[in-house]
């Protein structure tokens, strides 16, 4: 993953990290090979021994993970789609948005449209429209 893509971190990210961990993580290229293999398995290592606290501690409903009512949890695919879209690359994203598109019943011509510049959709439009006029016709 390059510098520049943007990286967010979910709730548990948050609560399992520290900014003593962060700053492990920042020093590590300017380390040797064999002391930055040992000191990223340290760093994930703590990061586990965190998240096995956190569950011991029944602090995870802080993390919203077990805050969602049990009807809420089973029946909403949309919202799931909504909270993972935002980790994923720009392709990814697009699936999901074609997921989405799809659920709220889009036909796949709608769904097309949505990846072409506006000077494509003025003409696909107007192709439409011969083709309603010559369908009319006969």
């Amino acid at each position: 993953m390059n510098p520049s893509d943007d990286y967010k971190l979910t709730d548990l990210d948050y609560l399992i990290g520290d900014h003593h961990l962060q700053m492990i993580k920042a020093a590590l290229p300017y380390l040797g090979v064999s002391a930055q293999k040992t000191i990223s398995l340290f760093v994930k290592a703590q990061e586990l021994r965190k998240t096995v606290e956190l569950f011991e501690t029944e602090e995870v409903a802080s993390m919203g993970i077990c805050s969602l009512e049990s009807s809420e949890r089973t029946g909403s695919v949309r919202d799931l789609l909504q909270a993972v879209r935002p980790y994923g690359n720009p392709m990814e994203q697009d699936m999901i948005d074609m997921a989405q598109t799809l659920m709220e019943g889009q036909t796949p011509m709608e769904q097309l449209r949505r990846f072409l510049t506006p000077e494509q959709q003025s003409r696909f439009e107007t192709m439409e429209m011969i083709m309603t006029a010559m369908q009319a016709m006969s």
